[in-house]
């Protein structure tokens, strides 16, 4: 159990989104993502039922950038935190892709806390996509090419078919442009913190409900790799086989109406 005061001290300097009324849902968001734009279509379709509460990782949001190496274990204590901090003592954890690794080890450090895992896209160790993608991230971080890095980001998140959308130049241009304005350049530590996770030894010990949603078009990690936390004892996989990383919004809108019919059971 997290005592108080130390739920005060994980969230010190830590932006937190908490939004809605209703029981406490906590959010764990992906390597560069950002809690709003990970799940938006949740929070847009239910905060009149769910409170929705999750911190944004060093490097996202207002949270400082780390000064040095990422834990994944310090990401998912603030997690399990933000939700305490509302007054719940027990609640879901939905994860998506990064923040599949944070959620699951929530539960496992937190089983006392945790009652209920929605996993998206995980990661639960790297593959050679996955390996690749976050490399080529620091790397170009590193040269600061932001307009090379907005191009990596827009060839992986989608699909071909979601590439169509930005075929002309005009389009595309102002397409990278918003991804430069977007990106976090602080985040590059959660990408660093991508090529060190593995949690397969904690998913034989998970002994909450568990969803696990696979996109079978997946460019940043490979659908067999998020496939693995449907080794969770009792877990429900959902497959979206033409879904990206990033969903389009008829992925999006059957992702949130599955997860909040899960929530809602759990």
């Amino acid at each position: 159990m997290i005592p108080t005061s130390t739920v005060s001290s994980l969230l010190t300097d830590v932006d937190v989104l908490d939004v809605g009324t209703g029981p406490t849902v906590a959010l764990a968001h992906g390597a560069g993502g950002g809690v709003v734009a990970n799940f938006h279509p949740l929070i847009d379709a239910a905060s009149d039922t769910f409170r929705f509460v999750g911190p944004s990782y060093p490097g996202s949001g207002s949270t400082p950038a780390p000064p040095g190496p990422l834990e994944l274990e310090r990401l998912a204590d603030c997690v399990v935190a933000a939700g305490l901090r509302t007054g719940a003592e027990r609640f879901p954890v939905v994860g998506l892709s990064l923040g599949a690794a944070v959620a699951t080890t929530a539960a496992a450090r937190h089983p006392e806390h945790v009652s209920a895992l929605v996993l998206t896209v995980g990661l639960a160790r790297p593959d050679a996509q996955s390996r690749s993608f976050t490399r080529l991230w620091r790397a170009l971080d590193a040269r600061e090419d932001w307009t090379a890095l907005a191009s990596l980001m827009l060839l992986t998140v989608g699909t071909g078919h979601d590439l169509q959308a930005v075929t002309e130049a005009d389009r595309l241009d102002e397409t990278l442009s918003q991804i430069v304005r977007d990106h976090s350049r602080g985040s590059v530590a959660q990408a660093e913190l991508v090529e060190r996770v593995d949690v397969t030894p904690l998913l034989p010990r998970i002994a909450v409900p568990t969803l696990v949603v696979v996109a079978g078009s997946d460019r940043i990690v490979l659908p067999e790799t998020a496939r693995m936390f449907g080794t969770i004892p009792g877990a429900r996989t959902i497959e979206l086989p033409d879904a990206g990383h990033v969903f389009d919004p008829a992925h999006a809108a059957r992702w949130r109406d599955e997860v909040l019919g899960f929530l809602r059971e759990a």
